[in-house]
């Protein structure tokens, strides 16, 4: 089982995430959290349940793990799996990873 680590980016990602759906309802945002939970568990016990980053245009050796309308941008190491970025869907995050 690996270890979830987050890069300060991703922590800054998640927080927005939830604040934002927060501003329209704290029981969502609550339930989201959980929900959250539970889906990074399972990556804990599953790493490669997300597909390859070049499947979803970033050209990165990375993975991409669908959650609700957030993508979950990571990479896995030998003991652990870093959380790189969390972006909504709606958002253009093949350009964050442009070289």
């Amino acid at each position: 089982m690996h270890k979830i680590v987050y890069s300060p980016q991703a922590i800054i990602d998640l927080d927005e995430a939830i604040a934002h759906i927060y501003d329209n309802s704290s029981a969502n945002a609550r339930a989201y959290r959980v929900s959250y939970e539970r889906k990074i568990e399972l990556l804990r016990h599953n790493p490669e349940m997300g597909t390859e980053c070049h499947n979803k245009q970033i050209d990165l050796n990375c993975r991409v793990l669908v959650f609700e309308s957030h993508l979950i941008i990571y990479e896995i190491g030998v003991d652990d799996i870093l959380i790189i970025r969390i972006f909504h869907q709606s958002k253009n995050y093949q350009k964050e990873f442009k070289k």
